[in-house]
């Protein structure tokens, strides 16, 4: 009895609630404290570290371009940074800024560049934000992901189908141009 009381008592509660002509309001929303930080690095400051992080990330440059020309392995790092900050309490904020590419191997065949080695490599810089200025946390470091020969193989694939392409398109504009030429010289006959 005490059992089918509770079970009537929850309908007329459902069904109460179910045709109210108020409905149910949801609750406000709760006002936090502090406003939501940003995930994101801003503009202005992205540049401000961009334009640190390129006069230091030269010479890292360079010698991956010295490798490559003395035909040891070399990573083909890619001039774009990928930022990832971190927001700390009071504000503070680090950023790790990273610049990778593929490693490759001039030695072995397979594409202009060689044949990539199926690891990505990374160069890491520190900073963190003080007193509106970037200021080096720790000394840049490299990371690696090795993904493996067969990954190799698929990279040295894509730049050969790269090769390809940019070969051909020099060789369809070298025969538009020749076809240009050609037209302007006939033209020029003509009008003599």
């Amino acid at each position: 009895m005490k059992m089918l009381r509770i079970t009537s008592a929850a309908a007329l509660i459902a069904a109460a609630l179910l045709f109210s002509p108020v409905g149910i309001r949801p609750a406000p929303a709760a006002s936090l404290p502090h406003h939501r930080i940003q995930k994101d690095l801003p503009p202005g400051l992205q540049r401000s570290l961009t334009d640190k992080i390129s006069d230091e990330a030269g010479p890292y440059l360079d010698e991956q371009d010295q490798r490559k020309n003395a035909k040891k392995t070399y990573v083909d790092l890619q001039q774009k940074f990928e930022y990832l900050p971190t927001w700390g309490p009071h504000h503070q904020l680090t950023c790790s800024v990273k610049l990778g590419g593929a490693q490759y191997d001039p030695n072995k065949p397979g594409s202009s560049k060689g044949a990539a080695t199926g690891t990505l490599k990374y160069l890491v810089f520190s900073y963190a934000l003080k007193n509106g200025k970037w200021v080096e946390m720790a000394k840049p470091r490299w990371e690696q992901q090795v993904l493996g020969a067969a990954a190799g193989g698929k990279m040295t694939g894509n730049i050969a189908r790269g090769d390809k392409y940019k070969q051909a398109q020099q060789k369809a504009a070298a025969a538009h141009a020749a076809a240009a030429a050609a037209a302007a010289a006939a033209q020029k006959a003509a009008n003599h």
